[in-house]
């Protein structure tokens, strides 16, 4: 898989990017902060937009090779600047918040606008990352037992999570401007939802390294029944991940 210049990059750049996309910025956040997110959104929704102007599968592809690489680097970089700016646990309230906001959106508004299906599988994808942002929050501070393993786990987790997350913003940004998508520009925006099991399960063989699965269990870092279903349609869905 491509890596589209993102490898060896810290998992918590999702955290941060979606804090960024959060409409309701913190209070705790400086006034340069602020305007730091409001262009970041800015500049995304013009990648957006043009993903959305693409009539066929063809032509998304196209519009994806060129502006994803952007996107990406925008999300990398938003998580250097956070940290140097911001106190973590702002960042992942506000990455919590973001994420309520999609939940919000796809269920009130996907219906009508995509149908079931999409809704259906927008709604599972956002709920997929409500989950990998927890397993980033406790991956954070816990050193891996094997770095090399561990820059192979991030480099792959990084690509599908933002890959995933592009597809979300895509949909959002048709359900913030009423603009509708041609069908086989959904096709590959569904598609690209399903990266989000992936980054869950890299996200899950990182945190591996850190809490081995024979370690007794740690109060919050079991998996419930919810964990171990999707962590099945992951190895599913993604039998690639050893290759």
């Amino acid at each position: 898989m491509e890596d589209f210049g993102i490898a060896h990059t810290p998992e918590n750049s999702v955290l941060a990017f979606l804090a960024s996309r959060s409409r309701q910025p913190s209070r705790q956040l400086s006034a340069p902060a602020i305007e730091v997110f409001k262009g970041i959104r800015d500049t995304v929704d013009q990648f957006l937009l043009a993903a959305l102007e693409a009539r066929t599968k063809a032509e998304y592809r196209q519009v994806f090779a060129r502006v994803f690489p952007q996107y990406a680097g925008i999300t990398l970089t938003l998580a250097g600047f956070s940290q140097a700016v911001i106190p973590q646990e702002v960042v992942n309230r506000m990455a919590r918040e973001s994420i309520c906001e999609m939940e919000a959106e796809f269920r009130d508004k996907a219906l009508p606008a995509f149908g079931a299906a999409v809704k259906q599988q927008a709604m599972f994808t956002v709920w997929t990352l409500r989950k990998v942002s927890d397993l980033l929050i406790q991956i954070a501070d816990v050193k891996p037992s094997s770095p090399k393993a561990d820059s192979e786990f991030s480099r792959n987790f990084n690509i599908n999570a933002i890959s995933a997350k592009f597809s979300l913003d895509c949909l959002l940004m048709a359900l913030h401007s009423n603009r509708p998508i041609y069908p086989e520009v959904v096709e590959e925006l569904t598609d690209g939802l399903r990266s989000m099991v992936n980054a869950y399960a890299w996200a899950r063989k990182g945190l591996d390294l850190r809490i081995p699965d024979e370690t007794p269990a740690v109060e919050g870092l079991t998996m419930d029944e919810e964990d171990r279903n999707l962590l099945e349609a992951a190895w599913q869905n993604a039998s690639e991940l050893e290759a």
